[in-house]
């Protein structure tokens, strides 16, 4: 009898280690975050004050991470009416360039990894978006084309947007929930 009870031990304590990990990763993840309408960033990644579990999600979704005075990674999942973000809509991504030396907005799926298109477009930044007379931009994301700048889902369901904001100024350093960031539009809506 003890050797089956070691046995059963041994197969469900890292199956309970592991769900338990997870979950405590989610909720710190979670706590950690700060949001900006549909953006959300973990202000903490970078610093040396991180805790196991950004760690862990620096680890799993991303490369590095800089410190939020060289850079600070906003992600979207969801629009700006809270809807997640899908495939089958056509998305407007309009704004005015962020208070920062350099910016990025990245398309990827996801498991975080850029998505194969026949026009190896996978982002925008300040150097190839367009912007009109009021100093403000927009580009598209969907699976069918779209005349102009467009970032094609090559049929992806499901994806992220990540704003990348690369020595950012005060005004977002100092406030990043309230600085205003592009918007994400479901286009028909």
């Amino acid at each position: 009898m003890p050797v089956i009870l070691v046995m059963i031990a041994l197969l469900l304590g890292p199956i309970a280690g592991y769900w338990t990990a997870i979950k405590a990763y989610k909720r710190i993840s979670a706590r950690a975050s700060i949001g900006n309408g549909p953006w959300y960033a973990n202000l903490a990644a970078g610093s040396e004050k991180v805790d196991p579990y950004t760690r862990v999600s620096v680890a799993k979704n991303g490369i590095l991470a800089l410190r939020q005075s060289e850079t600070i990674y906003y992600s979207a999942r969801k629009d700006d009416q809270g809807n997640w973000l899908n495939g089958d809509k056509v998305y407007r991504i309009e704004g005015k360039k962020p208070d920062a030396r350099w910016w990025s907005i990245t398309l990827y799926g996801t498991d975080h990894f850029l998505i194969p298109n026949e026009l190896n477009r996978y982002s925008y930044n300040m150097n190839n978006v367009e912007y009109d007379e009021n100093g403000r931009f927009s580009f598209y994301v969907s699976n069918t084309p779209r005349e102009g700048a467009w970032l094609p889902l090559n049929n992806n369901k499901r994806f992220v947007l990540t704003l990348r904001l690369y020595n950012p100024g005060d005004s977002i350093r100092n406030n990043p929930a309230k600085v205003e960031l592009p918007h994400i539009i479901a286009e028909g809506e």
